[in-house]
C-alpha cells in the first residue's frame, strides 16, 4: 500500500505536534538575546542539535526497524535497556514532565499571581496540574487527542503572528554577544529541546503508525519516516529562527534571566496583554498535553520492562509523584539540573544515530558500534565524574589533565575528535571480516 501526499503530510504535522512542547518556544528568544550580533552562529548551532539531530534520530530509528531498543541491541541487549531507560527517564520525571508544570507556572500562572507567595503559587499550580494529568493517564479518553489536533495548529498560527509582528516591527536592536563562541553555546542550548533523545522514541511512534495504515515495506516505510521529518524540521526551523531574531532585537528591552519571563516579555510587547494571555493559555494547555503523553509513555515502558509485574497505573503514579516534587525546584533550577545529565546522555545518543545512519559503510559490524559507544560512555563518565568532584570540593585533576588534551573540549564537544577516531580505527580493524550484528 502506498500512502498518499496527504496522509504524509499528515503524519509530518504529527511528528511536529510531538516535538512541539515548551522547550521549542523558551530557548530560543534567550539564545537570540545572549547572542546579539552574532546571532546567526548560534541559531546555527542550535539548529543542528534541535532540528538536524531529532530528524537524524528519527530516520536512524526507522532504518533500525522502529524501535531504540533495537538500535542499541547492536552494542549489547543490556546497554540497550540502560540507554533506553536513561532517555524515558530524561523525557520523562527527572526533566521534560517537572518542566511542563513549572513552565506553565513561569508563563500562565506567575503573571496573575503577583500577590501570592511565588513557592506557594507554584506549588498550587503544581497540584492542579499533575491531579488533571493524572486523571487523563489513568482514564485515557479521546479527548485528550482532540484537543491537541485543536492545540498545535491554533499555536501554530499564534506563533506565526507574533513572528511576523516581530519581524516587521523588531522591538529594538541587536547588541553585542554575551558569547565567546556562539556556534557551540548554540550547539549545547540545543541539548535543553531534548528532542534528540525524544526523536529515537517519537521514530518508534511514527513507524508504528505507518504500519497500522497498511504499508509494511520497510524502505517505503522509512522514506515516509524521513519526509515526515522533513516537514516536521521545517517546521521547528521557522519557529527557532523566528523567536530567536525576535529575542535578539529586543537588545536591552528584557532586563530578566527566566526563561519563562523572557517568552511573556516578548509576547505582551509586540501583541499587549491579549497577547500574554492567550501565550499563557495555550503555553499551558501545551504542557498538559504533553505531560499526559510522556506520563503515559513512562507507564507502559516501565510496565514492559517489568513484564507488567509492576501495572501501568502504578507507574504513572509514581512518574507523577515525582515529577510533582521535581517540578517544584522552578524553572530556573530544573535547566540547571539538566544540563549536566543531558551532556552525558546527547554524545551516546548522537553516536548512536550516526552509527545507524552509517551502518551499511561498515557492513554493520558489532565491533564498530561496541568500540564507538564504549570509548562515548568512557568518556562522558569521566567528565560527569569530574563535574561531579569539582561541585564537591573534591579535587580530580588528572582527570581535567587528560581532557584538557582533548581539542573541542572547552566547547563542551570535547567527545566529538575520539569518536570519529574510533569509529574509523574500527572500521579498518573489521576491514574483511563478516558482521555480526
Amino acid at each position: 500500500m502506498k500512502l498518499s501526499n496527504k496522509d504524509i503530510l499528515i503524519t509530518g504535522f504529527a511528528l511536529l505536534a510531538m516535538f512541539f512542547g515548551a522547550g521549542n518556544l523558551i530557548f530560543p528568544p534567550m539564545l537570540g538575546l545572549q547572542s546579539g550580533d552574532q546571532l546567526s552562529w548560534a541559531l546555527l548551532g542550535f539548529i543542528v542539535t534541535g532540528v538536524g539531530l531529532p530528524f537524524l534520530g528519527v530516520t536512524a530509528v526507522a532504518k533500525a526497524g522502529g524501535d531504540l531498543e533495537l538500535l542499541a541491541n547492536r552494542v549489547h541487549p543490556a546497554f540497550s535497556k540502560i540507554i533506553t531507560t536513561i532517555s524515558v527517564l530524561c523525557i520523562g520525571p527527572l526533566l521534560a514532565i517537572p518542566r511542563t508544570a513549572a513552565t506553565t507556572y513561569e508563563v500562565a500562572i506567575a503573571p496573575v499571581t503577583q500577590f501570592i507567595h511565588p513557592q506557594l503559587a507554584l506549588l498550587l499550580t503544581s497540584v492542579a496540574f499533575f491531579a488533571i494529568t493524572l486523571f487523563f493517564v489513568l482514564r485515557p479518553t479521546q479527548i485528550l487527542d482532540s484537543v491537541g489536533k485543536i492545540l498545535t495548529p491554533f499555536m501554530l498560527i499564534f506563533l506565526a503572528i507574533i513572528i511576523y509582528v516581530g519581524v516587521a516591527h523588531p522591538l529594538g536592536t541587536m547588541a553585542q554577544s554575551s558569547y565567546m563562541n556562539p556556534f557551540s553555546q548554540g550547539f549545547l542550548e540545543g541539548y535543553n529541546t531534548m528532542d534528540a533523545i525524544a526523536s529515537v522514541i517519537f521514530g518508534m511512534i511514527i513507524v508504528k503508525g505507518i504500519k497500522e495504515k497498511g504499508v509494511n515495506d520497510n524502505n517505503q516505510i522509512a522514506r515516509i519516516t524521513i519526509t515526515a521529518g522533513m516537514i516536521a524540521a521545517a517546521g521547528l526551523c521557522f519557529i527557532y529562527v523566528g523567536l530567536g531574531y525576535i529575542g535578539a532585537t529586543t537588545g536591552t528591552l528584557f532586563t530578566g534571566t527566566n526563561h519563562g519571563q523572557m517568552l511573556i516579555f516578548i509576547s505582551e510587547s509586540l501583541l499587549g496583554v491579549p497577547g500574554r494571555t492567550i501565550i499563557g493559555v495555550v503555553m499551558a494547555l501545551a504542557c498538559l498535553t504533553t505531560a499526559i503523553g510522556l506520563v503515559a509513555s513512562c507507564g507502559e515502558y516501565f510496565s514492559r520492562l517489568t513484564h507488567n509485574r509492576v501495572s501501568y497505573n502504578t507507574v504513572a503514579i509514581i512518574t507523577t509523584f515525582i515529577s510533582f516534587i521535581l517540578a517544584n525546584m522552578g524553572l530556573a533550577n530544573i535547566l540547571r539540573v539538566s544540563v549536566p545529565l543531558l551532556e552525558f546522555v546527547y554524545p551516546i545518543i548522537i553516536v548512536l544515530i550516526m552509527l545507524a545512519l552509517l551502518h551499511n559503510l561498515y557492513k554493520g559490524k558489532r565491533a564498530v558500534y561496541v568500540w564507538t559507544v564504549g570509548i562515548i560512555v568512557f568518556y562522558v563518565t569521566l567528565d560527569t565524574l569530574y563535574d561531579l568532584g569539582t561541585s564537591l570540593g573534591i579535587n580530580l585533576g588528572l582527570i581535567r589533565k587528560v581532557m584538557d588534551f582533548l581539542p573541542f573540549y572547552h566547547l563542551g564537544l570535547g567527545w566529538l575528535i575520539p569518536a570519529v577516531l574510533t569509529l574509523v580505527l574500527t572500521m579498518v580493524f573489521t576491514a574483511g571480516k563478516s558482521a555480526k550484528a
